[in-house]
């Protein structure tokens, strides 16, 4: 029997607005623990003024010294690394600017370049100060590098502080592991089935495909993903890629006279918040299905994959 597709009604109601995943939860809580227990060197997070041989010491003996001063002045790594990239336009870093050095890539700096760790010091501790960054730097961030004066507070406030600077990591895992769970689907219908499946840009509609089955060459069954907790702009983007792939195979469907299949998923509260673009993801594909409806995959592959692909029992 055909699987018949979510009507909008059905696909807002089987929605899942949070997703909830116990080894997620507990890869970040442990990553809080290491950036507590490097806070522990109380010399560095509370008591007398410091010193920059302190921070020095502190940036040269723990691998994740300079993510708990950071996470202790409040100044994400992105905003970070782009101080970083002021000071070597303005020539206050050797060897100039040509790309921007990721966070990895400034940890080694500090450890092979001495007069770069003394420049960073300085920064940290007394960049509020720097009448010349002033000019280029928003108060906003300017006003975070004054580490001198602003660190120390409790334990449960710093954890609290921590766990929040994840976001970034904590949001973009979310959409790993919900990718994942469509993954673990096409790895196991390709164990027992032997159609195998791909990721990457397709030249048939010409678009970047989440995953396609059985190749991005010959796509017979196209998945985008994408699962939103709360809104952003990237929402628009993604909208318009769904929207365009969709189309693209509608139009080679009639050309060819194919019955080629594109699946939306789309779940979480950052859609649901925008019911308009939501109700037209519902409307515009094949078959639209959410976290609670997963289900449904396996027999919608079973009925569009040719059986050319699928390989016979004997040779799986």
């Amino acid at each position: 029997m055909a699987i018949k597709k979510l009507t909008f009604e059905e696909a807002w109601d089987t929605s899942t607005i949070f997703y909830v995943d116990d080894d997620l939860e507990n890869e970040i809580d442990q990553k809080v623990r290491s950036l507590l227990e490097t806070a522990e060197d109380t010399r560095i997070t509370d008591g007398d003024p410091i010193d920059e041989g302190l921070v020095k010491e502190f940036l040269l003996q723990r691998e994740l010294g300079l993510d708990v001063i950071l996470l202790e002045i409040e100044l994400s790594e992105e905003k970070f690394m782009r101080i970083i990239s002021l000071l070597r336009k303005l020539g206050r870093v050797k060897g100039g600017f040509d790309t921007e050095w990721s966070i990895q890539k400034i940890k080694t700096k500090l450890r092979q370049d001495p007069d770069f760790l003394d420049r960073v010091v300085n920064l940290l501790l007394n960049g509020k100060r720097d009448a010349e960054l002033s000019q280029y730097i928003p108060r906003y961030y300017l006003e975070t590098l004054n580490y001198s004066e602003i660190r120390s507070s409790s334990f449960a406030a710093r954890y609290v502080r921590y766990k929040k600077s994840l976001i970034g990591t904590y949001s973009g895992r979310k959409g790993y592991k919900v990718e994942e769970q469509i993954r673990n689907i096409l790895e196991d219908f390709r164990h027992r089935y032997g159609v195998p499946f791909a990721k990457g840009r397709s030249l048939y509609i010409e678009t970047d495909i989440d995953f396609a089955v059985p190749t991005l060459e010959d796509p017979w069954v196209i998945i985008m993903s994408s699962f939103q907790e709360t809104t952003s702009s990237g929402q628009s983007t993604k909208a318009r890629d769904m929207l365009n792939a969709y189309e693209k195979v509608q139009r080679a469907n009639s050309r060819y006279n194919e019955n080629r299949v594109f699946i939306n998923f789309v779940d979480g509260g950052g859609w649901l918040a925008r019911k308009r673009d939501y109700q037209r993801l519902v409307n515009q594909c094949h078959y639209f299905v959410n976290l609670r409806t997963l289900n449904q995959l396996e027999e919608i592959l079973l009925q569009t994959v040719p059986k050319r692909y699928f390989a016979p029992a004997d040779k799986q």
